[in-house]
């Protein structure tokens, strides 16, 4: 699964990243199922901060 990652970052979503900043990618099991030009797209998309989709009220901090 961390190759997997890696690869995908290093592939597609590397050159998406800013200097300076830190990126922390938190893998889940469905990583391992997704076809690998899907995961390259969606990390890019997550990445360049386009696909930010609203926290469910159930997921949502509670200082929020």
């Amino acid at each position: 699964m961390r190759r997997r990652l890696k690869e995908a970052v290093r592939l597609s979503a590397g050159s998406s990243m800013k200097p300076g900043l830190d990126y922390v990618i938190v893998a889940r099991r469905d990583v391992l199922k997704t076809e690998f030009a899907v995961l390259e797209h969606l990390l890019r998309e997550r990445i360049e901060g386009r696909a930010k989709s609203g926290r469910s009220r159930e997921t949502r901090s509670r200082k929020e």
